[in-house]
């Protein structure tokens, strides 16, 4: 018999990879014939497409930080209401809101229903003030859900949370074969002519390292002419980041068209696919790049690519860098500070140079091309069916 699922987060908008994710799983268990709701705690549209009922409490946007806390908590009251009106047996929530909310409604207001938060990505680079109320709050969930096992270590190790699991991101494999069929944008067909193509997806935020990234890129193009980059996301270092390339003179190696719509024809269409975060909690556009059978060079950071890309290795253990995994490359992972100079004004660390001379390897070599295009069968792992029976046995 199916479970009265309730699934909480802050919103279901389009974009937002644990919303993705929140619809995907809740819309999954709907149909393996549970109960499935969802209550958002604000307004936000368009929205995923997802199956089961929507809550919404109503508030239109969210507020500043000083009222996110009021929020939160008028958000709790709600629930514990919606919960007895449904005789909801399992709340999940997603996103440091929709935790707090789904918390405080036991700690507070005596929801009997069983808790399973989720910790989307790495704890450690929390505000102190998050960090405390994890320490304080997600002890008293019945499961705390880690979206990969080095962010379940960190749980452990650094929390000292004993109510762990790890529960990896769904990948809709099939979604993705269909995706990949697509067209490129016509006005962007020209850029994979004749030129060895090297992409990354993110947003161009502290987290994704992209600084390296260019600074890398250049090193490259003084090797070698027929090479070009393409970053695909949006952020508040957009603005850097141009004035960056613009004084590497890497304006007509280097393309940043933004937000589209459907990544899948660009990694399809590309010879390489590199991620410079400093961090991550999965590293969903890892599984989206190796679906395409595209070769991945990765830094080796907390948590995600590591357990992908070299399943074989322990989280814990000691490498020498580069490793060459079974799916990808893993390379020493960058530090944190922005570094936003031209190479004769600082010259490329050890560490950039590694992650630079990998990714010249990878463009001189086809044997390490073939080598690494068959990561279509690493994402099977995470293929929708098995990752929503884990989700079954935890609720």
């Amino acid at each position: 018999m199916g479970k009265k699922v309730l699934i909480v987060i802050n919103n279901l908008k389009l974009g937002g990879g644990a919303q993705r994710i929140a619809a995907e799983v809740g819309s999954k268990l709907n149909e393996r014939g549970h109960d499935v709701s969802y209550f958002t705690i604000y307004h936000e549209s368009p929205m995923y497409d997802f199956k089961g009922e929507l809550i919404d409490f109503g508030q239109e946007k969210r507020p500043s930080s000083l009222k996110i806390s009021e929020s939160v908590f008028k958000a709790a009251k709600k629930l514990k209401d919606i919960s007895e009106e449904k005789n909801i047996d399992t709340i999940i929530s997603f996103l440091m809101e929709g935790n707090l909310c789904a918390l405080l409604s036991r700690t507070l207001f005596g929801v009997d229903s069983k808790i399973i938060v989720s910790m989307r990505n790495n704890p450690l680079q929390k505000k102190k003030r998050t960090r405390l109320q994890i320490k304080w709050l997600y002890p008293k969930a019945d499961r705390v859900v880690a979206l990969s096992k080095g962010v379940e270590e960190i749980l452990k190790k650094d929390f000292s949370l004993d109510n762990t699991t790890t529960i990896y991101n769904l990948q809709d494999i099939e979604k993705f074969e269909k995706l990949g069929k697509e067209e490129l944008k016509e006005e962007h067909k020209d850029f994979f002519d004749n030129q060895f193509v090297f992409i990354t997806v993110g947003s161009l935020t502290e987290q994704k390292g992209h600084w390296h990234l260019f600074r890398c890129f250049k090193k490259i193009t003084q090797n070698t002419e027929d090479v070009k980059l393409l970053v695909l996301g949006e952020g508040e270092l957009r603005e850097r980041s141009e004035n960056l390339l613009k004084r590497l003179s890497l304006e007509e190696k280097v393309f940043l068209p933004g937000v589209v719509d459907n990544v899948f024809p660009y990694l399809r269409e590309a010879d390489c696919f590199v991620l410079s975060s400093i961090y991550e909690g999965f590293g969903n556009v890892l599984t989206e790049a190796l679906s395409q059978d595209l070769p991945v060079i990765s830094t080796d950071c907390p948590a995600g690519p590591r357990e992908i890309l070299c399943p074989d290795i322990r989280i814990e253990e000691d490498l020498e860098y580069p490793h060459y995994g079974e799916y990808g490359v893993i390379t020493e992972n960058f530090d944190d500070e922005l570094n936003f100079e031209t190479l004769e004004e600082r010259p490329l660390s050890e560490v950039e140079e590694m992650f630079a001379e990998t990714m010249l390897t990878f463009k001189d070599d086809e044997k390490i091309i073939e080598r690494y295009s068959n990561g279509s069968n690493r994402v099977k792992r995470f293929e929708a069916e098995k990752i929503i029976k884990e989700w079954e046995e935890v609720i």
